[in-house]
């Protein structure tokens, strides 16, 4: 075909994707997002600086341009309420008079309640709200699992209480059994899902929803009764905090965030199981990532195996990067070059690693260290990270320890932080002993950010499977990835170049052996989501 034919033919096309787009959802954007934080916690007032800029934060170091200048603001200590307690616990009370209110009535004086699709809360904010009469239950399993029994557990993170921002499930608690919705957990509507949060009605934000008690726990769902009364992803918020080890490892984890281009040629999928038998079980095996216990509605199949099959099936990341293992005993765990391990006791992994998905303390093989010691608790800071690298290990506590409140003698863990201060951006993880059951799912992290077109924030509540309960999502809500097989120019960011890139000379984007139009779908349906922000914003 001449030249000028091709580039018609191209022209044409790319003019038929603009108006695809304007008529779809649209990407989260950051006038979707509110930053709440205090200005009278230092290590608060920092962080909302360095995300949303000096300009629209003062009083902090000055002179930041912000890596996301356009976000909604939200100062905590301007609403007139006694400041969150240092420490990173809350108690329930304090939650909602000094976090929920004033942050209700923000929203409510701004008429944003219902344009704001996503929270994100700063270092130095608590991140743990403590059980309503026995405060620290959720840290020992014995008196939580008690607490469950007896449906009155109400311990959460702080995050995923917000969530639910406008919904009072405090009302009637007492300490008896299920006598208000803060007893136990609420099936996310959001879990599993594929769509931009932006698809979902806000139009029923504020209506009390009808909940029944599904299971022991309970687990409370809305599945029947007029529509304004069932909870669904338009009735929730997507709460992401912004922490870390310190300042240092904040900021840098935000300017990893902008625009993290991943080599797909490179980076590896980690996936690092214990005694399974390897298949994707079509019913509960009893793995760790496939219990189906306490919260049987809370189960979406064998995790790490579905994972594993998915990400091979698309092709995108190289087959030999999947790297999954099943076996269980020394030598068989995923360790990276950054430490010395003891000889024969790990399988090292050198590749900038994407994804951490492992039983972590809880496989049976972790190994020694040369220095002495379990990896248990320093594996994560063995690896090379890929720019965009999430963490979601299967540790009951992995997220527990921001804001000074250290590690558990009798359960130490990898923790989040340390991922993050040696190189990766964004985490999923417990604050609480959460059960097996209810752990976040890496088959929607990947899915829908590493190999699809959600924002982190998104992606990150697609995984989570209940609300009101132990889950915590670090990391900026509005990151995307960036793959290197459909960054055709190499410019950071996937547009009309890289369609017209591989209009001139096809590329093989799914490791299929052939360019061909699934390819080229592939690369579409990328840009379309890349664009429709500029498209709506008139960019």
């Amino acid at each position: 075909m001449p030249m000028r034919g091709r580039t018609a033919a191209v022209v044409t096309a790319v003019a038929g994707v603009a108006v695809m787009a304007g008529s779809a959802s649209a990407q989260l954007r950051e006038r979707d997002v509110l930053l709440v934080y205090d200005a009278r916690i230092v290590n608060s007032l920092r962080v909302a600086e360095h995300y949303a800029g000096s300009a629209r934060v003062p009083g902090g170091v000055g002179g930041k341009p912000g890596t996301r200048p356009n976000v909604r603001i939200f100062n905590l200590a301007s609403a007139g309420a006694l400041t969150p307690p240092a420490g990173g616990n809350i108690p329930y009370p304090d939650f909602i008079t000094r976090m929920r209110t004033p942050i209700r009535n923000h929203l409510t004086a701004a008429g944003l309640a219902q344009r704001v699709r996503a929270i994100v809360t700063t270092k130095g904010l608590p991140h743990r709200i403590l059980d309503t009469d026995v405060p620290t239950a959720g840290d020992f399993p014995g008196t939580f699992v008690t607490e469950i029994t007896n449906d009155d557990a109400t311990c959460a993170s702080v995050e995923a209480e917000l969530a639910l921002l406008w919904q009072n499930l405090e009302t009637g608690e007492a300490g008896g059994p299920a006598d208000s919705k803060s007893d136990g957990l609420v099936l996310n509507p959001y879990w599993k899902g594929a769509q931009p949060v932006s698809g979902f009605t806000t139009a029923n934000i504020f209506v009390p929803k009808t909940y029944a008690a599904g299971a022991t726990g309970p687990v409370w769902q809305t599945t029947s009764g007029p529509i304004a009364n069932r909870l669904t992803p338009g009735d929730i918020y997507l709460v992401c905090r912004l922490d870390g080890r310190d300042l240092a490892d904040v900021y840098a984890m935000l300017d990893r965030s902008v625009n993290p281009v991943v080599d797909m040629n490179a980076a590896a999928i980690l996936l690092d199981e214990s005694d399974s038998n390897g298949i994707a079980d079509a019913t509960s095996s009893g793995e760790l990532d496939d219990i189906n216990g306490t919260f049987t509605s809370l189960r979406a199949g064998d995790d790490y195996e579905q994972t594993r099959d998915a990400t091979q099936a698309d092709g995108r990341f190289e087959a030999a990067n999947i790297r999954y293992n099943a076996i269980a005993g020394v030598g068989q765990f995923f360790v990276g070059p950054r430490l010395a391990f003891t000889a024969g006791h790990g399988l090292l992994v050198t590749n900038p690693i994407a994804l951490v998905g492992t039983y972590g303390s809880n496989h049976n093989g972790v190994p020694s260290l040369f220095v002495g010691g379990s990896a248990g608790t320093r594996y994560a800071e063995s690896y090379n990270y890929s720019p965009g690298a999430v963490f979601n290990t299967i540790e009951s506590f992995n997220c527990r320890d921001f804001e000074g409140l250290g590690q558990l003698a009798f359960a130490p863990q990898q923790q989040a932080a340390d991922f993050l201060k040696a190189g990766g951006s964004f985490a999923v993880g417990n604050v609480w002993e959460p059960l097996a059951d209810s752990i976040p799912d890496n088959r929607y992290l990947v899915q829908n950010f590493l190999l699809g077109n959600l924002s982190w924030g998104e992606a990150a509540w697609t995984s989570i499977p209940a609300l009101s309960w132990a889950q915590i999502a670090i990391g900026d809500p509005l990151s995307r990835i960036v793959r290197s097989t459909e960054d055709l120019t190499g410019d950071g960011r996937v547009g009309v170049d890289d369609l017209v890139a591989w209009e001139r000379g096809p590329t093989d984007i799914n490791n299929s052996g052939v360019a061909d139009a699934a390819d080229r779908a592939l690369l579409l349906r990328t840009m379309r989501q890349f664009e429709r922000p500029d498209i709506i914003n008139r960019r």
